[in-house]
């Protein structure tokens, strides 16, 4: 099903073209003074018309736009994006959420603006208008180097993406757009209190985190489904939940069997009582999925970041739930983006993953560091925000994703406190051990101990994690036991993948001909040996098939 909206702003017209369903939270009013429409989850809804004593969504939006005109888009929170189109002023206002998992595009061609929340349809809209479409080598080079395109930039030249926490506002008179921040984290103020008086804090926030997306499931009169791993977060969030009686009827998990992702979160599941749905991943079939997952993930992210959660959806069972409670970016916003235990502008840490084409991309690579005073905000938008959230866009193919670390209160909360707080997860540790205990009895899949401990971290990284890895894949030649998802050794012991990455290649090796330095590039990487390389290569050859 199609979904989104499509607007197309000319000297003589705005035409708007909507593609959404009855279903969520999505809505549409139109009236003489202006025309509203929002689709997705509006986790915040019944708390809106609680806080301004209202009974429906219409009269809401009525006295929202009455009063703060395009203002309003600050008090939507959840998953979801739209527009405002003032009759009266003769401007549009289009909206992303704040963490921009609701993707929104935009561009000026022939004197026309475009906005799409499908870059897909958005380039067949040029093309059917008489537009030729080029790829942006830049964001090209820059999505091999990152394994995904950082900030605004998408693989369409002239095409950018809406930002997190801003909305695109075009004068339709004067046919002037910009871009507009209506949520900063950067303006956070630090936190003022002790540590303890934070540990007490992050509890409470959380806490209505996780009960604003449970509710929503109350709401539609729908069960709750938790993702479930071995990780912290997950489980994190699952016993929040449970804590505040709100248990979900199922848990999902999708691993390597017998691989820890597997094993502790079928050990959390039935301490619980909770039912359990595991999707084993083995043997990788799923891999072949090229264009599968380059359609959703629209050439924005490396494909196999994804491809195993789409494999999990295609074979899940459980139906009635409402939304897909996860613990996405957690570990990140509680101490996964300071490198040290003070704060320090960004470097190239966490956000180059093949250093062999940072050469190409370093002086756009400065320029984006430049705009950032700590690294943590960096990365919080060009890892979490731009590549940790394409399983979101893969679940969007069956419910939305929702995380209580995503709130727009959590991540206040998480981005006030000091990094040399949340170093190292040091706070992350002493706040579950006193408000989450149950989460420590369990072992950790990153460290394989038990987080109950701050030394432990460090510990289990540096020698308890690693001496696993190093037993598997170098003493007992068992890398299948190392990994929640062993795509070298799927590969290498699948010939039907290997057949098929080998005629993908072949098939498509023509479409980037006429770019002498990247055809190059491309061929040296699938030439490679190793999987990593050869998937990279087919996700270029992916990207241009899809667009160009």
């Amino acid at each position: 099903m199609k979904k989104g909206f499509s607007i197309r702003v000319s000297e003589q017209n705005v035409d708007i073209r909507s593609f959404i369903s009855e279903d969520y939270d999505n809505f549409i009013l139109q009236n003489e003074r202006f025309h509203f429409l929002l689709e997705g989850v509006l986790l915040n809804k019944k708390k809106l018309l609680h806080d301004y004593a209202l009974k429906d969504f219409e009269t809401l939006i009525l006295e929202l736009f009455a009063q703060k005109k395009a203002g309003l888009i600050r008090e939507l929170e959840g998953e979801m994006r739209g527009f405002i189109f003032d009759k009266t002023e003769n401007k549009l206002f289009v909206f992303t959420n704040i963490t921009s998992t609701q993707r929104v595009f935009y561009g000026r061609f022939k004197n026309q603006i475009f906005v799409d929340t499908s870059l897909i349809r958005f380039n067949k809209t040029l093309k059917d208008s008489g537009i030729k479409t080029e790829p942006d080598l830049e964001s090209i080079y820059q999505f091999l180097c990152f394994s995904n395109l950082p900030e605004n930039k998408t693989p369409v030249a002239g095409i950018s993406k809406v930002l997190d926490s801003h909305y695109l506002e075009i004068d339709c008179k004067n046919f002037i757009t910009a871009e507009k921040q209506y949520f900063d984290l950067s303006q956070t103020p630090m936190f003022q209190r002790n540590k303890d008086a934070a540990i007490d804090k992050i509890h409470e926030v959380f806490t209505d985190s996780v009960l604003m997306e449970y509710h929503k499931d109350n709401e539609w009169g729908k069960n709750h489904l938790s993702l479930l791993s071995g990780g912290l977060d997950s489980r994190v969030a699952m016993m929040y939940a449970i804590q505040n009686n709100e248990k979900p009827e199922n848990a999902l998990c999708f691993s390597q069997s017998g691989y820890f992702d597997h094993t502790i979160s079928e050990k959390i599941a039935e301490d619980f009582g909770i039912h359990y749905e595991f999707i084993p991943l083995d043997g990788g079939k799923f891999l072949t999925e090229i264009d599968e997952l380059t359609e959703i993930s629209e050439g924005m992210v490396f494909y196999t970041g994804g491809i195993h959660a789409k494999h999990a959806v295609d074979h899940m069972q459980y139906e009635n739930f409402g939304l897909f409670h996860s613990g996405q970016i957690g570990d990140g916003v509680l101490g996964g983006f300071n490198t040290e235990p003070r704060r320090k502008k960004p470097t190239s840490f966490k956000i180059v993953v093949n250093p062999k084409f940072l050469p190409k991309v370093q002086n756009s690579l400065d320029e984006i560091l430049k705009k950032y005073e700590t690294e943590e905000l960096f990365l919080l938008r060009n890892v979490a925000y731009n590549r940790t959230v394409l399983g979101a866009h893969v679940f969007q193919e069956k419910r939305y994703q929702t995380s209580p670390f995503m709130s727009r209160d959590f991540l206040k909360l998480a981005a006030s406190l000091p990094e040399e707080w949340k170093f190292n997860h040091r706070f992350y540790i002493e706040w579950i051990n006193k408000h989450c205990k149950d989460a420590t009895k369990y072992l950790w899949e990153r460290t394989l101990m038990k987080p109950d401990a701050q030394w432990k971290t460090g510990f289990g990284d540096k020698v308890v994690k690693r001496g696993f890895k190093i037993l598997n894949e170098k003493i007992l030649k068992t890398p299948q036991h190392s990994s929640m998802y062993p795509y070298q050794f799927y590969f290498d012991n699948n010939e039907e993948i290997q057949n098929y990455y080998q005629k993908y290649f072949e098939d498509n090796i023509f479409r980037v001909e006429h770019y002498k330095e990247l055809s190059k590039d491309v061929r040296d990487l699938f030439n490679a040996a190793d999987f990593y390389s050869k998937s990279q290569a087919v996700n270029i050859l992916a990207i241009f098939k899809l667009y160009f």
